[in-house]
């Protein structure tokens, strides 16, 4: 279920400004709007002193009905607009009624008996989230009476609004009846009765109601309990389930928005663990107490909108072509050695007394695992993309007994993650003092690498190193297999993997440059470097911590820098420019229309003509086709020596025709 483009403030501000005249009108629709408090009765469960949450509760008519089935019951009441509480409180002065965001419900896990949620799931900005929200309030055996209109009664309201007076929706988004019933599963809730109610909303009070009567009494035939303009939804909670958990899987993990940042599990307690590393890789329960909310408020996902929007590049304070001069270090990574010499040096001037950074596993070599490196050969053993899912963040488990000061080296949402618990000052970021990250075009599964071996008739278990870019620049992608053997591709035939295993995530993540970090490097991909055949990096320093550290290091002459304009870079990158800034929210807007969740990075993308749109259907469905089994088979089957050289004459050929378009308007 996806959230809806309103925000809370835009609904406040409708029911406030009808709060007045709102007890008025509904007086008008007599039968039509009190309907909603006499079906409620019907489904209210029995019982003493029950804990009710009834939101949102408007002006508070809610309550003399509830009252009249429990008249003991203790009512929170919960409402959005400040306005309609006073009046409410006026009506209601022995009754507690408090505003609400209809996020967060201010209540304690598993404190009430009923809740009773009348026409508000459409004016929810997060529906999931308030809807995972009352299950966590809910107790063990508690009843959810929830109504809301369905979809198709957003043509019969405006037609309403046209000829009758009306105090409006406001902003709203009706959902259709499968949408509801499928996310209250999702949510864990058993829902025993569904039906439409006010089949006639207009008329004489008899006849609605005359009508209603036939309506209800043709509900047991297929097909009647979804008519009606107002739709009754009873749900009960019949399990506990962690709160916490049940927000990251359903609002991050089910719809296919997980990051792969490891936020999560490094944050857990122990109460979360990493499953299929090699495939989605993605966070399990371990059954080991509770997570702890900070899982949840820390992930990259959530709101991810702290980037800055000042430029394509984001904020920055030098943009340069530079190299590292040493040429064992520049040799050794995958392009100038820019983020390598960094960590070298702070290392080397004691300024850090070790470097977050990932390295290939020692005891299954074809995975990349976070570690410190805490030497200059540790540091230099790191070096090189390691192009498949790391989870890097897994490591904050550790870095919380770490004194420091130490750099970090992550991939943009990574390094969002650690930005987030920065300003929450949360111990397990204390000791980084440097953020440092590469540019990020995509990420692969493992299954990348499976692929990649199966070429050559391989297992990963044959597997004693692998390297993404080993040689002389661009490099290859290389693997050490236990019976002598030595297979490898270049780089830019290896390359053939990227709409094969690319992460979803990847699609859908808009920073290139990661932009959050204090120094961020990546390929400088221009002719008149490519050419040489030796790395060179597109630098860009981004705050004074890491200008500083930069301006340092020329002054010692370890670096070869030359700086360019904001253009020349954007030139530069225009290729993955496009592909993240306009293309990741043409996606998004695609996964929008269908209905899924999607991250709201609260940002405009630049100008994108309609042959971009059409060239993004293109790519969509390459990148589509490619994630099928049957393709990835086929491309298996397909000997190294035809498909590499075959994508990278074809990656030639797409670049070369789609150049005019990528780079218009960037």
């Amino acid at each position: 279920m996806r959230k809806n483009l309103f925000r809370i403030e835009q609904v406040r501000e409708h029911w406030d400004r009808v709060a007045l005249e709102y007890d008025r009108i509904n007086e008008g629709f007599s039968w039509t709007h009190t309907e909603r408090f006499l079906t409620m009765q019907k489904f209210f469960p029995a019982g003493d002193n029950l804990k009710v949450l009834n939101v949102w509760s408007r002006t508070g008519s809610a309550v003399k009905y509830i009252k009249e089935k429990c008249p003991d019951a203790e009512i929170q009441n919960l409402e959005a607009s400040e306005q309609m509480i006073e009046i409410a409180r006026e009506r209601f002065p022995d009754e507690d009624f408090k505003q609400t965001d209809l996020h967060d419900l201010p209540c304690e896990t598993e404190s009430k008996d009923v809740i009773v949620s009348l026409e508000t799931l459409e004016h929810v900005p997060d529906p999931l989230h308030f809807l995972l929200e009352c299950h966590r309030t809910l107790k063990v055996g508690g009843t959810l009476i929830m109504s809301c209109p369905p979809a198709w009664a957003e043509l019969p309201l405006r037609a309403y609004e046209k000829f009758f007076e009306n105090h409006g929706e406001g902003p709203h988004r009706f959902l259709k009846v499968s949408e509801v019933l499928r996310a209250l599963k999702n949510c864990e809730f058993e829902v025993t009765h569904h039906r439409g109610t006010v089949f006639l909303p207009v008329g004489p009070a008899k006849l609605k109601q005359l009508v209603e009567k036939v309506h209800l009494s043709l509900l047991r035939f297929i097909g009647f309990n979804r008519m009606g303009i107002r739709h009754f939804y009873i749900a009960k909670k019949t399990t506990s389930r962690d709160p916490v958990w049940a927000k990251i899987h359903e609002e991050i993990i089910r719809p296919g928005l997980c990051m792969h940042s490891g936020t999560c599990i490094g944050l857990s307690k122990g109460t979360l663990k990493l499953s299929d590393p090699d495939g989605k890789c993605l966070p399990e329960l371990t059954g080991i107490g509770s997570v702890p909310e900070i899982c949840y408020e820390a992930c990259p996902e959530v709101n991810p909108s702290e980037f800055p929007s000042s430029s394509m590049l984001g904020e920055y304070k030098r943009i340069a072509i530079a190299h590292h001069k040493d040429e064992g270090v520049r040799s050794n990574a995958a392009s100038g050695g820019i983020l390598t010499g960094t960590l070298v040096h702070l290392l080397e001037t004691g300024k850090i007394n070790g470097a977050v950074v990932l390295k290939m596993d020692e005891t299954r070599p074809w995975r990349s695992v976070p570690t410190i490196a805490r030497t200059r050969e540790e540091i230099l053993a790191s070096a090189q993309s390691k192009y498949t899912v790391t989870p890097t963040n897994v490591i904050l488990s550790e870095l919380e007994n770490e004194s420091g000061p130490l750099a970090y080296v992550g991939l943009p949402h990574q390094v969002l993650a650690i930005r987030r618990l920065k300003e929450m000052n949360h111990p397990s970021v204390s000791s980084i003092k440097y953020i440092l990250g590469p540019f990020f075009g995509n990420e692969l599964f493992g299954s990348s690498v499976i692929s990649f071996l199966r070429k050559f008739e391989a297992k990963k278990e044959d597997v004693t190193s692998l390297s993404f870019r080993a040689g002389q620049w661009p490099g290859h992608m290389e693997a050490h297999l236990r019976d002598g053997r030595v297979v490898s591709m270049p780089k830019f035939h290896a390359n053939y993997l990227i709409p094969f295993h690319i992460t979803k995530s990847s699609l859908i993540s808009h920073d290139l440059t990661n932009e959050l970090t204090d120094i961020s490097g990546g390929e400088a991909w221009a002719p008149v470097y490519e050419e040489r055949g030796k790395g060179f990096s597109l630098l860009i320093t981004r705050t004074d911590l890491g200008d500083a550290v930069i301006r340092k290091m020329e002054e010692a002459g370890k670096l070869e820098l030359s700086e360019i304009s904001e253009d020349e870079a954007i030139k530069m990158q225009s290729h993955g420019l496009d592909f993240k800034k306009r293309g990741a929210f043409l996606r998004i807007e695609r996964m929008r229309k269908r209905g899924k969740r999607v991250p709201d990075y609260k940002m405009t993308p630049p100008p994108i003509t309609f042959k971009r749109k059409a060239f993004e259907v293109i790519l969509d469905s390459i990148f589509w086709i490619c994630s099928m089994p049957l393709s990835r088979r086929l491309a298996d089957l397909t000997p190294n020596w035809i498909i590499g050289p075959l994508f990278q004459q074809t990656r030639k050929i797409w670049k070369a025709s789609t150049k005019r378009i990528k780079r218009s308007g960037l």
